[in-house]
């Protein structure tokens, strides 16, 4: 709901983000820390498991993986995929101790057992070469200032031929993003920066990965679901030309080549 109180607040903090050209991972932690009604407010965005159910039908992870999910959040993409049976072991990293307390919660009560919680505040990762069968990488390459080492550093722990799924908000909606946040429609985004496509896809080239199908979707993020049926309408419609220019997310499933 939009509320004013506060907004001068919210607006020099909106500010302070697009001006900061360099943020440590701590940083993000702290911010993600913060965000107390993160999940209440996602799970009522259409937009929000888009993310996961897009990404399902487009990719083709193996079947019971070892899996990591990289700033996971509060596990739901663990949870999606674990019920479409492509997890068997996983590890749930995140930058945000709240989120992954949440996490760990979450994989408790659907009965996820073999997952370990890992929180990082740099990078290398400590974990080994080549020991994921997949990692999804959901909205995260655009909230570090390296997006390029950072896409490296999840297909160095990738296994040859594993498949990574990336996600990330196209960067005509930062303008979008940046107002709700100061209205308090929607929770910020905190520090972050959106990536231009051909930067993302040159990041991801560079880490030795080979993208094997790229969509962008969602049209309409937000609305009754007769609008928001629209918007899949539109987008199926425009799914090879406009939608790649104007949709919110931008999929890539990539291969560890």
């Amino acid at each position: 709901m939009m509320q004013l109180k506060g907004l001068f607040k919210r607006f020099r903090k909106e500010v302070s983000y697009i001006k900061k050209r360099k943020w440590g991972y701590r940083e993000v932690g702290e911010f993600w820390d913060s965000v107390y009604d993160y999940e209440q407010i996602d799970d009522k965005t259409y937009a929000y498991p888009r993310r996961f159910e897009d990404s399902f039908e487009l990719s083709n992870l193996k079947d019971q993986g070892y899996v990591l999910d990289i700033c996971c959040r509060p596990g739901n993409g663990t949870v999606f995929f674990h019920k479409k049976g492509k997890i068997s072991n996983v590890i749930c990293a995140d930058v945000s101790q709240e989120f992954l307390n949440i996490c760990g919660n979450k994989l408790e009560n659907n009965k996820i057992d073999n997952y370990k919680l890992l929180k990082f505040t740099d990078l290398p990762l400590p974990l080994k070469d080549n020991t994921f069968d997949s990692v999804l990488c959901f909205e995260t390459v655009e909230h570090f200032s390296n997006p390029g080492k950072f896409i490296k550093e999840i297909a160095r722990v990738c296994k040859r031929s594993g498949q990574i799924i990336i996600t990330t908000p196209n960067i005509l909606w930062e303008p979008i993003h940046w107002v709700v946040a100061v209205l308090n429609i929607h929770h910020s985004e905190g520090p972050h920066r959106f990536l231009r496509r051909k930067k993302l896809i040159k990041y991801i080239h560079d880490a030795g990965l080979k993208i094997k199908k790229e969509q962008t979707t969602v049209l309409i993020a937000q609305g009754p679901r007769f609008i928001t049926k629209i918007g899949e309408f539109l987008e199926k419609l425009f799914k090879n030309n406009l939608m790649q220019l104007i949709g919110l997310r931008r999929i890539f499933i990539c291969e560890k080549i």
